[in-house]
């Protein structure tokens, strides 16, 4: 299943908590930033606390920290992939992949340093979660 969450501040990247699965995370930041598509990206504002190496940690539905790490370096992709804007820089989203490991759960949610946290469920692979 697809988690659409629209968020002011999030999370994402890996290292686990321990006896759980390990869950594909598609983290997508909406931030139209003009890229070369498939380039490395930290995200732009006004969502810059979304970056490589940003702190987070995934807390189940109880507040209990289940797993923490840094967010991995994100990928330029398309914006708007039915347009052919005909030129190499174009409005991209970042999105950062990883994989965490997480024990089973009922629900989760993603904190960052800054920002509200994003609560979201795992039912299929990966979650793709969005930051709008």
């Amino acid at each position: 299943m697809r988690a659409l969450l629209p968020l002011a501040a999030v999370l994402v990247a890996a290292c686990g908590g321990g006896s759980g699965e390990k869950t594909a995370i598609r983290l997508v930041v909406a931030d139209k930033n003009i890229r070369e598509e498939g380039v490395e990206c930290s995200v732009a504002r006004p969502y810059q606390h979304v970056h490589r190496g940003a702190r987070f940690r995934i807390e189940d539905g109880t507040g209990a920290v289940v797993a923490s790490g840094e967010l991995p370096a994100g990928r330029a992709e398309n914006a708007e992939p039915g347009i052919d804007w005909g030129v190499e820089r174009i409005p991209t989203f970042c999105v950062l992949d990883f994989d965490v490991e997480l024990p089973e759960r009922p629900r989760y949610r993603l904190r960052l340093d800054r920002g509200r946290p994003l609560e979201f469920v795992v039912e299929g692979e990966p979650v793709e979660l969005v930051v709008a």
